[in-house]
């Protein structure tokens, strides 16, 4: 009896193996942004917003998953992002004295992969008032 649980144990456990190493696994990307100007200086601090899109390819409206990461540059223009699950993300890249960077078509496919942001400087401001 005491050999027929043994037996069993193992062969519970080797199922439960099998059944873990059948599950997909994830794919992660190791993602460093880069952040310049547009002479190729870096711009230090710099905020950085990232969310994984979950809407399909198309959709009418780009939904985000709730948890976006926000990060700053450091002061030579560059953000290591921690690992991220691939898939699509949108991303938006803010700095004083530039114009706001946004794009939601960030595919993440490889196990690393970088990222460079050119920030434009502000557009200039045009007001037009009628005479009553």
């Amino acid at each position: 009896m005491r050999l027929f649980n043994s037996t069993l144990k193992l062969l519970f456990l080797a199922a439960c193996l099998v059944i873990v190493s059948l599950a997909p696994a994830k794919d992660f990307t190791e993602l460093l942004i880069l952040v310049q100007d547009q002479s190729g200086s870096p711009v230090p601090r710099a905020s950085i917003v990232i969310g994984r899109i979950v809407s399909k390819p198309g959709a009418a409206k780009v939904k985000v998953k709730k948890g976006r990461l926000q990060l700053r540059t450091s002061m030579q223009g560059s953000a290591p992002l921690p690992p991220m699950e691939q898939g699509r993300y949108m991303i938006q890249v803010i700095s004083p004295g530039f114009q706001t960077y946004g794009s939601a078509d960030l595919v993440l496919e490889q196990s690393e992969q970088s990222l460079t942001v050119i920030l434009e400087p502000p557009q200039k401001q045009v007001s037009v008032h009628e005479k009553p």
